[in-house]
């Protein structure tokens, strides 16, 4: 039945069954090395915008840029995901952004160009998310369809570790320039191992029966029409809150007289407790299991960042924020739950405008921290968010409960 949560009971997953499906790695291993290119070239995009332009808004935007325009690629081309061959997407997103990385590296691209060129490298994130995430769905059976997306997520949450430590360090010894060479042949490097170690499978959907309208209205109609996939999309939602916290890093540690050096740390924490709590959920409960844990683990994942109030130190606030990652690796659950409740044919628009939503929610969760921050102080606001997504977050995991119950 469509929607429905089949459930498996006789034991988890294990990540060497997963790696032994060839297809498998070769996507993760595309999608490992891309992710890498990408933090360094964010890493190397900041340093060379504020060494030209001296302006921290203009560093801040080049950054922006770099996540912004998934917002619009989404639910522009995320359809592309069903009428066209995932693999053939795949490969044609990853030689397409090469070319705009490339030029990137040239030492006279002014910086409007710069802007211009960070634009269009984004922009095709949104179709290349759709299509690898819909594609794990078809490689993957059962029990390892959610091994495979905790896999790919903690390994997304690893890249972003590695660019808060390492990025900065290579670009220190190679420059920005060749940094932003690099990334432009880790695109160019994920396509030669799409092209020769994925098989290339039909379209999903009919290329040519619906106008692209027409696919956003129908999967805009198929998600506000399942009571499955509008709960488990409430609470990938509460992203909103969770985020705060990396927001106000810098302004929270200097306001409990934190020394610079750990705001590093601390930015590190809510990652580093998504890695633990995705290697849990992945390989130590069955599906049955993680369908049950994901009401709660989204309703109290805020809770541990209401004691921030109380102004801990570098290692309770550590503790804090990571105790709040290992349960927002909930999210886990969340993407797989929606994942299985879509349709084949219509699974790459649907996640084109589910993921760029719970993308926008993050920037304006962190828009609204900082407004408050102002206001009552960045400790204060963290707790604040913390409660707020507890309070958001029991009702959503009430419905979840009877919602997934009906769909069994």
């Amino acid at each position: 039945m469509k929607g429905s949560i089949n459930v498996r009971t006789d034991r988890a997953a294990t990540f060497a069954e997963l790696f032994r499906v060839g297809e498998f790695r070769a996507l993760w291993a595309a999608g490992l090395i891309s992710n890498l290119g990408d933090q360094l070239a964010r890493v190397a995009l900041a340093l060379l915008v504020f060494r030209d332009s001296g302006s921290p808004f203009l560093t801040a935007l080049a950054y922006a840029l770099t996540l912004l325009p998934a917002l619009l690629g989404g639910p522009l081309l995320g359809g592309l995901a069903d009428r066209c061959p995932r693999r053939d997407l795949l490969i044609a997103c990853n030689l397409a952004r090469a070319a705009p990385a490339a030029a990137m590296a040239l030492p006279a691209m002014p910086l409007t160009a710069d802007y211009a060129l960070v634009f269009a490298v984004a922009l095709l994130d949104g179709p290349d998310r759709a299509a690898r995430t819909a594609l794990v769905r078809d490689l993957l059976p059962g029990e390892l369809y959610t091994l495979g997306v905790a896999t790919n997520q903690l390994s997304y949450q690893v890249t972003l570790l590695a660019g808060f430590g390492a990025g900065g360090m290579v670009v220190a010894l190679i420059g920005a320039h060749p940094a932003l060479a690099v990334n432009a042949a880790t695109f160019a490097c994920g396509a030669l191992i799409l092209r020769t170690r994925l098989r290339r499978r039909p379209a999903a959907g009919d290329r040519t029966a619906t106008r692209w309208s027409d696919d956003v209205a129908a999967a805009f109609r198929l998600i506000a029409g399942s009571p499955l996939l509008r709960s488990v999309l409430a609470l990938a939602l509460l992203a909103a809150f969770f985020v705060v916290p990396a927001g106000l890093a810098v302004p929270y540690a200097a306001q409990i007289h934190l020394p610079t050096r750990s705001v590093g740390l601390l930015l590190a924490a809510i990652p580093a407790g998504n890695v633990a709590g995705m290697l849990l959920i992945g390989r130590l409960s069955r599906r049955e299991t993680q369908v049950r844990l994901l009401g709660p683990l989204a309703a109290l994942a805020g809770l541990p960042l209401t004691a921030c109030a109380l102004r801990p130190g570098v290692a309770g606030s550590m503790a804090l924020l990571t105790l709040t990652g290992v349960a927002a690796a909930y999210q886990v659950i969340a993407q797989a739950e929606f994942v299985r409740a879509v349709p084949a044919h219509r699974r790459g628009q649907a996640l084109g405008l589910a993921a760029p939503a719970v993308t926008a929610v993050q920037g304006v969760g962190v828009l609204a921290g900082g407004v408050v921050a102002d206001r009552i102080g960045a400790a204060a606001t963290i707790a604040l968010t913390g409660a707020a997504a507890v309070a958001a977050g029991a009702p959503l995991a009430v419905v979840w409960h009877r919602v997934s119950r009906r769909a069994r």
